[in-house]
């Protein structure tokens, strides 16, 4: 089958219409040269199936249909969390059309199978795609790093993708750095949804794009309604594509706009808005925008005393209370819609993206970019003769000076004039065609400096904490920062109730936070809310019982907030049922007297994920199971674990215990938090086989020796880089086999051996000799040693010596041990090793020397690059049991 007539099958599988000829043509593009255009197409012509594309193409090229090979990873980055969230969906909903297409053949099961064999870990979690999404929360899915070889879709915000382009990655630890920016920056295609909205992003992710090397450099592509050209190619709208009834139908839809000024705008818009609405309800759901939070639930509360069906959906809402609204009303969110809701109130969430087909809407005055995004949802598919988007703005907006403009939730004066201006230009019309022709205009910014190789190269030094850290933040939004903010999550584990009086008695400390530590926050339980008034009421409501979870250095700790400040970013942690919300978000003032509970999401499956449970038991009856098995993965230690459970209450828990049994822990893990004095400690039962984050965990029952695990991870990057094909040189993927082949080798220490548990006639350990827990050290690392024996295997190559030093993040570019102190207590090292030793980490040691040819010869992304793939072998191979 040809290259189009497979795309026509496969598009149409996936999304039940055939592709438009832009589509067609992107494809043709992407196949021929390997390079992503940019992307502009107006509002409703189908910018989002770039997923399906992505998919489509490195399929193609698997099955020789295409010359050029695409990038594997596919990063789309999205401002709203709703619309990452939406993406995230249709990234599943495809995966899931490729997983079941693997049995049943035709078109879709020859792409399966070709994407399918792209995989190297056992039990992949990328298999046939990686799906993954990467936006604020303390627990995200990592399994994306696992597999660099694989197709992948990676669902991201600006800030979070951002951050891993500077080796900085928000929530990531210090050793993860050079991992994620990597893959990220690597092999990789970013393509930014909404550009206009995060020019400095653009500017910087293409600047760390020019400073890549070799094949497979990042790619980074602009797409947007309304997106200038910033590159010479740039696919859009042909005459083939006017043609088609279905998508002119969609960009010249009716949509007029009524401006309705009000001589006292800061006092008599909600209720205008509330009005208006009412006055256009009838043939559907009408769209209400507001531009905060404490707007839309003070306008939601109006609308609802006529007895109306209102929701709400708003940023701070929780994903998992999404998750039950879409549950409530399956088809409200989509194009079909809910006629039975007859207002969806909302904010900026759900501006951008977001699938929506609304025959009226209701909004308050904005920037054109907020306007031109609500506009999008109404009238989507141009179903409806006539619509109307009716804007509330002041009395002569578009007449008056910025400064005597009062702001309207985050937007300034000049923002609004802006607005009024630009619906001046469009007329009567706000129809995509329309908006296209006029464009948006540019939002004023000052001049800011450009990413430079000096502050890229420093920001590579990801090893240690730096004096003076840059600030990535003026990267990635310039001048204003967003707003500061926490993250809130209800747990129920916070207290326990008494089984004879029923009331609740908080656990020890040491229990709660061993717990919080160990099941941090998932993102569908995370609700936000931004420092100020607001928060300062939820604590008042909360007192003493609130959690603070902060990550310092990609360390998560855990303690009462008592007198500590909340700072942004924290994660506060409040008892199930605390009294918090309004409307169903966080927050409490707004409407007085009407506090709802939050409620403990944290066992809600959402988008099939795995669950997390958590319960409290005796500590006795565990205490003695744990010291004699601290992984709680031995069949006789879960047969004892099942009958504790059914004492305490919890059958179903005990039953599933006991179906596992014989799977350890490859698909259910268990941790046991108990205080040192605790009477009742927590057991944390995590599933493991369909938690996507993750790949089975086996533990080994033998032991595994330093050289039989360094044969295996060069077996496992020599199946990766093949896998690669073009994207790794001859020279890359000989470096990658004797960096692989040596790179625990400095686990023969004898300090570490015993560490190890190490008993005579074992041999050099690799890991833990089994049923042995060994300590946690004193920071010295294996590493380092590893790279005296990379020197001499490869008689000090630059590369082999930068990719053992650095594959766990640490070396980069020092490590904080002279050559003496990293030997001390091995008398009987070899001479050679010793001599290595000496050289690369003594008072004139080469081994930063070295690390900086290796830099300036691939460039850093490229070099993280080639980490990520020795880290990945080495963590496919080690979960695997071997």
């Amino acid at each position: 089958m040809e290259l189009q007539q497979l795309f026509n099958a496969f598009y149409a599988a996936a999304n039940g219409v055939q592709p438009y000829p832009w589509q067609c043509a992107l494809v043709e593009q992407v196949a021929g040269t390997g390079i992503w255009p940019d992307i502009s197409v107006p509002t409703g012509a189908g910018k989002s199936s770039v997923v399906e594309i992505h998919v489509f193409l490195v399929a193609a090229h698997a099955l020789a249909l295409s010359g050029s090979r695409p990038p594997r990873r596919l990063v789309l980055v999205a401002p709203r969390r709703v619309l990452v969230d939406d993406h995230h969906d249709r990234a599943l909903r495809l995966r899931q059309l490729l997983t079941d297409a693997r049995t049943t053949g035709g078109p879709v099961g020859q792409i399966a199978e070709a994407l399918t064999a792209m995989c190297i870990a056992d039990q992949s979690p990328a298999a046939p795609i990686g799906v993954w999404r990467l936006r604020g929360g303390i627990q995200r899915g990592s399994g994306w790093r696992l597999e660099p070889s694989a197709c992948q879709v990676i669902c991201a915000t600006p800030q979070m993708w951002g951050s891993r382009l500077l080796f900085r990655g928000y929530g990531s630890s210090r050793a993860a750095r050079n991992l994620e920016s990597g893959l990220l920056g690597h092999d990789c295609v970013g393509i930014v949804d909404e550009a206009h909205l995060h020019e400095r992003l653009l500017d910087t992710a293409e600047a760390v794009a020019e400073h890549g090397r070799g094949p497979g450099a990042l790619q980074v592509v602009s797409m947007s309604a309304t997106a200038r050209a910033r590159r010479g190619h740039t696919v859009t709208l042909s005459d083939g594509d006017r043609q088609s009834a279905e998508l002119r139908r969609r960009i010249t839809a009716d949509k007029r706009i009524a401006l309705v000024e009000l001589d006292d705008f800061k006092r008599g818009a909600e209720s205008e808005l509330v009005a208006r609405a009412r006055a256009v309800a009838g043939a559907g759901t009408v769209g209400v925008f507001v531009n905060d939070v404490p707007s839309a639930l003070r306008v939601a509360d109006q609308l609802a005393t006529g007895g109306d069906e209102v929701e709400l959906v708003c940023g701070r809402m929780r994903p998992a209370d999404v998750e039950l609204l879409r549950a409530h009303r399956p088809h409200l969110l989509t194009p079909r819609g809910d006629p039975a809701v007859r207002f969806l109130v909302s904010t900026q969430s759900l501006e951008v993206g977001v699938d929506i087909d609304l025959p009226a809407m209701v909004t308050l005055i904005a920037p054109p970019a907020a306007l031109a995004q609500r506009a999008g949802r109404l009238n989507r598919s141009g179903r409806c003769e006539q619509a109307t988007f009716t804007v509330i703005a002041q009395e002569g907006l578009a007449d008056r000076q910025p400064a005597d403009i009062p702001r309207s939730g985050p937007y300034e004066g000049a923002e609004l004039l802006a607005g009024a201006l630009w619906l001046r230009a469009l007329g009567d019309s706000i129809a995509p065609a329309r908006v296209a022709e006029v464009g948006i205009p540019a939002t004023d910014a000052p001049p800011l400096p450009r990413l430079r190789a000096a502050e890229l190269e420093t920001l590579e030094m990801t090893g240690d904490a730096l004096a003076a850290d840059p600030d990535i933040e003026l990267y990635l939004t310039g001048p204003r920062p967003p707003e500061a903010q926490v993250n809130i999550v209800a747990r129920a584990h916070l207290t326990q109730h008494d089984r004879g009086t029923g009331e609740p008695r908080p656990l020890d400390d040491e229990v709660i936070s061993g717990m919080l530590t160990a099941c941090p926050p998932r993102p569908h339980e995370l609700a936000t809310l931004p420092i100020g008034d607001e928060l300062r009421r939820v604590l008042e409501v909360v007192g003493e019982q609130a959690w603070l979870l902060r990550s310092e250095a990609g360390v998560l700790r855990a303690s009462r907030l008592g007198d500590q400040q909340a700072a942004d970013g924290d994660t506060l942690v409040v008892p199930d049922g605390a009294e918090i919300c309004t409307a169903g978000v966080v927050g409490l003032g707004v409407l007085r007297g009407q506090a709802q509970p939050m409620r403990d999401v944290l066992s809600l499956p959402v988008d099939g994920a795995s669950r997390d449970t958590v319960v409290a038991l005796p500590a006795a009856a565990i205490a003695a199971l744990v010291s004699s098995d601290p992984a709680l993965g031995r069949r006789a230690t879960r047969d004892a674990l099942s009958e504790a459970l059914r004492d305490a209450g919890h059958q179903a828990l005990a039953d599933r215990l006991v179906r596992n049994r014989n799977e350890r822990l490859s698909q259910l893990e268990l941790r046991w938090c108990g205080g040192a004095d605790a009477d009742v400690g927590l057991l944390l039962l995590s599933e493991m086989a369909s938690r996507a984050a993750q790949t089975a965990l086996i533990v080994p029952e033998q032991c595994i020796s330093v050289d039989a695990h360094n044969q295996s991870v060069s077996d496992r990057a020599h199946a990766i880089v093949a896998q690669l094909g073009s994207a790794a040189s001859a020279r890359e993927r000989d470096a990658l086999a004797l960096a692989a082949g040596c790179h625990d080798d400095g686990k023969r220490h004898v300090r570490f051996q015993a560490r190890m548990g190490a008993a005579d006639g074992d041999g050099p350990l690799a890991k833990p000799r089994p049923g042995h827990q060994p300590d946690r050290g004193d920071g010295w690392r294996h590493e380092q040693l590893s790279a005296a024996y990379a020197a001499l295997s490869s008689g000090a190559d630059p590369l082999v010596v930068a990719l053992v030093g650095a594959h766990h993040g640490h070396g980069r570019p020092l490590f904080d041990r002279m050559h003496e102190a990293l030997l001390s207590g091995w008398d009987d090292c070899p001479a050679e090793v010793s001599a290595q030793a000496a050289a690369l980490f003594g008072p004139l040691g080469d081994y930063e020397v070295l690390r900086r040819r290796a830099r300036d010869e691939l460039g850093p992304l490229r070099l993280a690059w080639l980490e990520a793939l020795l880290r990945a072998a080495d963590m496919q191979v080690s979960r695997e049991g071997s």
